[in-house]
């Protein structure tokens, strides 16, 4: 609509530049999230080991249940705070991260594609210089689809 309406094409570049510097703001907030848990949830673990622990040496004194229950503690925090990093946190991180980096791909090459046909780009040139910003797996997978 931008193009259409006979804008500047600085302007329009700007105004998609903001698009995408908006889009990257957003998607980091959520992955520093998940990247957070990934870190913390490991200390969290540590904190319930060594409550785990010190329940443990306070028993020592005491009969061997005692015993049994400080280490439970302390083995079942330390799992709990490696899975919830590592099978939970970690991987959705990566995810976003993964998805981020498409969703930012596609945005680039349709900054510039539109920007080519504003500026009254060949069309065919304007296909190689995207697919140039494409994947060869990409190109090929577009190629057997037709």
């Amino acid at each position: 609509m931008l193009i259409v309406d006979a804008n500047d094409l600085d302007k329009v570049r700007s105004m998609l530049d903001d698009a995408i510097d908006f889009m990257c703001e957003r998607h980091e907030k959520g992955r520093l999230f998940f990247e957070k848990g990934v870190s913390i949830f490991p200390a969290f673990g540590m904190l319930g080991t060594l409550v785990g622990l010190v329940n443990m040496l306070k028993g020592m004194g005491e009969d061997s249940s005692n015993l049994s229950n400080g280490m439970a503690t302390a083995l079942i925090t330390t799992f709990y705070g490696s899975l919830f990093a590592n099978v939970i946190f970690a991987p959705i991180a990566a995810s976003l991260k993964n998805s981020h980096e498409q969703e930012l791909l596609c945005m680039q090459i349709i900054e510039e594609g539109v920007l080519s046909i504003a500026a009254g780009s060949n069309p065919r040139l304007i296909q190689e210089k995207l697919e140039f910003m494409l994947a060869q797996t990409d190109i090929k997978k577009k190629g057997d689809s037709k």
